[in-house]
C-alpha cells in the first residue's frame, strides 16, 4: 500500500524489498543479455571483443550460468514473496489483469488516434505496468526452462528428441532478445523517458514519487489515498 511523506510532498510507491528485487533483476538481465548475445552473434566484431574481455568462451559460459542461477533464485523468492507476504499478496491482487484493463487499452488507442478526448484513468497499476509485469514474468520462466534444458543437454536428450532441444535453443535466444527489447526500449521509455518522468522516475531508487505525479498519472490511486486520509 502506498504511504505519503507529506513533509516532502512524496508518496512511497515501491518498498525497499521490491526495489532490491527490481535492482537484482535489472543487473542480472543485463548481464545475461550481454553474455548471451555475445555467443548468439559470435561472428560480430563487438561480440568477439566481449567474449575476449570475459576471458574466452569458457569464462563467458560460467558468468552466464552463474547469472542464470541467481536470476532463477530471484524469481523463486519473488514468487514466494508475492504469494505469502502481506505486501506481496496486496500487490498481486492489484496486478491481476481484469476487463477494465482491456477497456483502458482500447480507450487509450481511441485517444491516441484522435477518436476520443478522454484518456483512461488508472489506479496504482495501469494496463502498461500489468502487461509488462506479466510479460516479463512469463519470459523469465520461459528462458529459465529452456536454459536448464540446454545446460543439462545430456540429461534432456534422454527425454526429448533433438529437434526439441533445437527449438529450445531458438526460443531461449529470441526470448532473451525480446526481453532485452522490452526492458531497454518499452519499459525504460514508459517509466523514465516519458515526458511525465523525464529524465528519470526516482521510485526505483528512493521508492517515492511526487504527489503531483501520482495525481496526474494514477488519478484513481491518488483519489483512493485521499479518501483513506493518507494524503
Amino acid at each position: 500500500m502506498s504511504r505519503a511523506d507529506l513533509s516532502a510532498g512524496k508518496v512511497i510507491r515501491m518498498s525497499l524489498l521490491f526495489r532490491i528485487q527490481h535492482l537484482i533483476l535489472t543487473v542480472l538481465l543485463t548481464l545475461l543479455a550481454i553474455t548471451g548475445f555475445a555467443l548468439m552473434y559470435h561472428e560480430n566484431s563487438l561480440a568477439r571483443w566481449i567474449i575476449e574481455f570475459e576471458g574466452g568462451v569458457h569464462n563467458r559460459g560460467i558468468v552466464h550460468r552463474i547469472a542464470a542461477v541467481l536470476l532463477l533464485a530471484n524469481l523463486v523468492y519473488h514468487v514466494f514473496y508475492m504469494l505469502f507476504s502481506r505486501e506481496g499478496k496486496t500487490e498481486l491482487r492489484l496486478l491481476f489483469i481484469v476487463r477494465q484493463d482491456i477497456n483502458d487499452f482500447l480507450q487509450s488507442l481511441r485517444y491516441n488516434l484522435g477518436m476520443s478526448k478522454e484518456y483512461p484513468r488508472f489506479g496504482k497499476y495501469g494496463y502498461k505496468e500489468k502487461f509488462q509485469y506479466w510479460g516479463a514474468s512469463g519470459g523469465i520462466i520461459l528462458i529459465s526452462i529452456t536454459g536448464m534444458m540446454l545446460w543439462a543437454e545430456g540429461f534432456s536428450m534422454r527425454f526429448f528428441p533433438k529437434f526439441i532441444l533445437d527449438l529450445a535453443l531458438i526460443i531461449h535466444g529470441y526470448q532473451g532478445l525480446l526481453g532485452f527489447v522490452l526492458l531497454y526500449l518499452w519499459h525504460i521509455y514508459n517509466v523514465h523517458l516519458h515526458p511525465s518522468s523525464f529524465p528519470m522516475n526516482p521510485s526505483w531508487i528512493t521508492g517515492k514519487v511526487s504527489v503531483e505525479w501520482l495525481r496526474e498519472e494514477h488519478p484513481l490511486e491518488y483519489e483512493k489515498l485521499k479518501e483513506e486520509g493518507l494524503l
